[in-house]
């Protein structure tokens, strides 16, 4: 049983090193590993199950263009622990997925770094695995949302509440100033 179609940059980079691992475990030595997504075309963070596979799936996904705040609730960031464990008697490998998912706009809530690493995830994706994940479909509007609405980035990466702090109310001054000059 499969839990999805072949991924082209597991077969080519990671299979070798798998089967190494299978070998290599002891059963009172479990191996732990996070795996993430995102996803814009979910129903809300208990929709788990994707009938068609990834691959298929992915082949028909449209581009989703960034949409301020509205693209917060629109984006779906998954995250999975996945626990391998070799059984004593047999020598069969178990695997568990552990899935949590949450809306983009979560990471509102959660520390600065957290979402400072899902932008670096993110610039660092092995191209052979920007198919799989369907990258080219959400990229460019997460990592805006995450930039300007979620870390208060500006274009050219100033953070624009700093500024204000810096200034104080001058910002506001010199904004009008241009405006009416």
């Amino acid at each position: 049983m499969g839990i999805h179609k072949p991924v082209a940059g597991f077969i080519n980079h990671l299979v070798p090193k798998v089967y190494d691992l299978f070998k290599a475990m002891s059963p009172d030595a479990p191996v732990y590993r996070g795996n993430w997504a995102l996803f814009h075309d979910l129903d809300g963070a208990l929709d788990l199950y994707t009938p068609s596979g990834h691959v298929e799936r992915n082949e028909k996904a449209k581009e989703y263009a960034y949409q301020g705040e509205k693209t917060g609730r629109d984006l779906m960031f998954r995250a999975e622990y996945q626990t391998l464990r070799k059984l004593a008697k047999s020598g069969a490998i178990v695997f568990s997925i552990r899935t949590y998912q949450f809306y983009l706009e979560d990471f509102k809530t959660y520390p600065r770094n957290e979402a400072e690493c899902l932008i670096k995830a993110i610039e660092t994706v092995h191209p052979d695995f920007i198919p799989y994940k369907a990258m080219p479909c959400w990229k460019d509007a997460s990592l805006k949302y995450l930039r300007e609405n979620v870390l208060g980035l500006g274009r050219s990466g100033t953070k624009w509440k700093d500024i204000a702090l810096f200034f104080g109310g001058s910002i506001a001054v010199l904004g009008v100033a241009l405006l009416v000059g």
